[in-house]
């Protein structure tokens, strides 16, 4: 949620901040809402101290005898009453609108949308093949990885099913990924619940803008979670941390759920768009201070995985069009998937600045200071399965159709080189 403060005093840099993103929000009712929010606020704060002065009035006539309130300190009683009901419902209006406000892009975004992404770096070149390379539905079958026949008659399209070695690749990668986070990036490991409340979803601004794509238990109204991030960021709503404390940086292994996998097209097949993921995620909570230099870190976190898995990837830069409803800055991680011919996304890294903080009411404080200020919030993945395991298969099969496991799993596959 973006400061309401900021809004009120600088509206024309609000106003620029909805145009970069390519969208169009009038801001005038909302801004007329909130004239009248601090209108009532001031009138009812006058006539609480009249209220005050006229029952210490009264207070001295009744010492003299006198026992009837005059009529007008219960009018001003009732008057008070009823402009705290409308204060009530005019702060509401304000949440409400507030909350369909994205964040504020940083001013190191690029302008436009998409088609104006920066590739900041690329690392690695493309595997070269003697022969015409399988996609990972083909590699996945053959070898008996995958089964997305049996998972369409489990529960539907867009679900994955791993089998045999295929199921141990992925549980190879979950202990890999968390290992090289916590024993070498000092992330500590939390294991969250997958499902989550209506406060948390509304905290990491998933709600109310993205109901729809999620799934919902409506007799409970939980939701399964679409990123570890929700069930992390939320460890600490409402909560005031210490300056010293920060950064504090979590890493969680979860599946993930989300609706709009859904589309048609080429990019849906296989496991490139599914319903259901596993993901390692990593979350960070920093001062204002020092969020971007955490937010660098970040990225290169997640991209030691895609390196040590030998995998060809890039590193872009969300324009401004282009960046998710809470973030302010954002870098997409790549990787290449040759049978596909195409860069798959694996990881979002992202800055939220205030903006998740200020919804969830996570605060800290400063040494020497009594007023506590809103942390930054980050996260990205740490890296996404699917399409990892995707681009794993398709850069390390083999001739005769047999995948090359990375140096890094092979512990986990008790020294196996091949599957």
């Amino acid at each position: 949620m973006i400061d309401l403060k900021l809004l009120r005093d600088h509206p024309e840099a609000i106003r620029e901040a909805i145009r970069r993103r390519g969208l169009t929000m009038p801001l005038d009712g909302l801004l007329t809402v909130e004239k009248r929010r601090r209108e009532l606020i001031t009138s009812i704060e006058q006539a609480r101290q009249e209220l005050k002065r006229g029952s210490e009035a009264f207070a001295r006539q009744k010492a003299k005898g006198h026992s009837a309130p005059p009529a007008a300190l219960k009018q001003l009683s009732d008057r008070i009453t009823q402009q705290e009901q409308q204060l009530k419902q005019v702060e509401e209006e304000v949440q409400n609108a507030l909350a369909l406000l994205p964040n504020i892009p940083h001013v190191s975004v690029p302008a436009g949308d998409a088609r104006q992404n920066q590739v900041v770096r690329t690392v690695g070149k493309p595997a070269a093949f003697s022969f015409l390379p399988k996609t990972h539905m083909e590699l996945g079958v053959s070898r008996g990885l995958l089964d997305l026949e049996r998972a369409a008659k489990i529960t539907g399209s867009h679900f994955p099913l791993f089998t045999g070695q295929g199921a141990r690749l992925v549980r190879a990668l979950i202990q890999w990924m968390l290992d090289v986070q916590t024993k070498e990036h000092g992330y500590t490991e939390v294991w969250p619940p997958a499902l989550v409340n209506r406060p948390s979803m509304f905290s990491t601004g998933q709600l109310p803008k993205f109901e729809e794509d999620m799934y919902r238990l409506k007799d409970d109204d939980l939701f399964l979670i679409p990123t570890a991030e929700v069930p992390v960021t939320n460890l600490h709503r409402d909560e005031v941390l210490d300056e010293a404390q920060l950064p504090l940086k979590y890493t969680a292994y979860t599946p993930c759920f989300r609706r709009e996998a859904g589309s048609y097209g080429k990019e849906t097949k296989g496991l490139v768009r599914v319903h259901q993921f596993d993901k390692v995620e990593l979350v960070k909570f920093a001062t204002p201070e020092t969020s971007y230099a955490e937010h660098e870190r970040l990225v290169q976190n997640a991209e030691v995985i895609l390196r040590r898995l030998g995998l060809h990837y890039r590193v872009v830069c969300l324009a401004a069009g282009d960046l998710s409803f809470a973030a302010a800055k954002c870098y997409d991680l790549e990787a290449w998937a040759p049978g596909l011919n195409q860069f798959l996304e694996v990881s979002s890294c992202s800055n939220f600045e205030a903006f998740q903080a200020r919804r969830a009411n996570i605060r800290y404080r400063k040494s020497g200071s009594k007023k506590p200020e809103f942390v930054h919030t980050l996260n990205g993945s740490g890296v996404a399965l699917a399409r990892t395991v995707i681009c794993l298969l398709e850069t390390h099969q083999q001739p005769d159709g047999k995948i090359r496991i990375p140096e890094p799993l092979r512990p986990y596959f008790d020294g196996q080189d091949q599957i």
